[in-house]
């Protein structure tokens, strides 16, 4: 049998083609974007810290392009089933996620079977926020800074406990790291989300906790909380007064919940610088900027790649602090 050998050239030469052409089919896909509506999840309900970054940040997007910047909130599982179902979208810039420390770099740290991996189905573009963590006591606590506490822990053993908004968060691991520099055994007590857990704390039903400051803050301001140390490598400027817990003594302690905008897996490195300068110039309008401060934010504006290994390093240290305290959620 004869084979006609001229196809087999033409093929090759079609296949070399559309290889050379996937590059500029990026360009194009980045040179026009958006012409359509952009979609931001945000796994969230709306009301909350982030839901109303991202909505901030469409709003401004939108009167810049003129074209619809969409904020779709997706609850659920503490951001695990939007972020997970979001990783499986088509990397084309028109469907980007909202997220935070706990779905990059707690839950790869806690959760037994996740069923995606955060770290490579998901593509980072910039980090919008950054905020410390509050450290709260009772106003009756016999002592006024992070040293007291941790020295509290150490004297009092089994006796001691601290809230948070539920097992395997943030600030479950945040409350775990403050029991670890006191070398403690502290007793979790977990609740769902901040208000029970800053109630239980008012009355004197646990010790400690360490939380987003929104929480904590007008209970501080209303004497019935103690505020002892902020949980970032600097003070906020709402909180000037508080000391860090690396100036406390405690000098590789931090926590920050920080937030990012992410893309699903193989978005095109040229859309992704695109997004990233719109977003960061979008960071830096003075109006959003105060915004963000009264909830105790500030711009984050890491590039892509300095997000990527910051979000790796992250994970990492909370990968350690679970394993420490034996924290897993199957």
């Amino acid at each position: 049998m004869r084979h006609d050998q001229s196809r087999y050239p033409r093929r090759s030469l079609l296949a070399a083609f559309l290889i050379l052409a996937l590059p500029f089919t990026a360009l194009a896909q980045s040179s026009d974007w958006p012409n359509r509506q952009v979609s931001i999840i945000v796994p969230f309900p709306a009301g909350g810290a982030l839901d109303i970054t991202a909505r901030e940040i469409a709003l401004r997007l939108t009167n810049k392009f003129k074209q619809p910047f969409v904020v779709e909130n997706q609850p659920g599982a503490g951001g695990l089933n939007a972020s997970r179902s979001f990783s499986k979208n088509k990397p084309d810039g028109y469907t980007l996620l909202v997220a935070s420390t706990g779905q990059l770099a707690v839950h790869p740290a806690v959760f037994k079977n996740l069923q995606y991996n955060p770290l490579t189905d998901l593509t980072p573009i910039i980090q919008l926020t950054t905020a410390p963590f509050l450290v709260a006591v009772n106003a009756d606590f016999p002592g006024n800074n992070a040293r007291d506490l941790v020295a509290f822990i150490k004297k009092n053993p089994g006796k001691v406990n601290y809230s948070s908004t539920g097992i395997g968060t943030l600030v479950h691991l945040a409350g775990e790291m403050i029991n670890i520099e006191a070398n403690g055994d502290a007793t979790h007590v977990p609740f769902q989300g901040g208000p029970p857990s800053m109630a239980a704390l008012v009355s004197n039903n646990v010790t400690y906790t360490a939380s987003n400051i929104s929480n904590p803050l007008p209970l501080v301001k209303a004497g019935k909380l103690k505020a002892i140390a902020t949980t970032g490598s600097k003070r906020p400027a709402e909180l000037a007064d508080i000391p860090t817990m690396q100036e406390s003594g405690f000098p590789n302690f931090e926590v920050t919940v920080w937030v990012g905008l992410f893309g699903p897996k193989n978005l095109p490195p040229n859309l992704v610088n695109v997004i990233y300068k719109v977003v960061n110039e979008t960071l830096a309008d003075p109006v959003l900027i105060k915004k963000m401060a009264s909830v105790g934010d500030e711009p984050g504006s890491r590039n892509p790649q300095e997000f990527s290994q910051f979000i790796a390093k992250e994970a990492k240290k909370f990968s350690v602090i679970a394993k420490q305290a034996k924290i897993e959620i199957d």
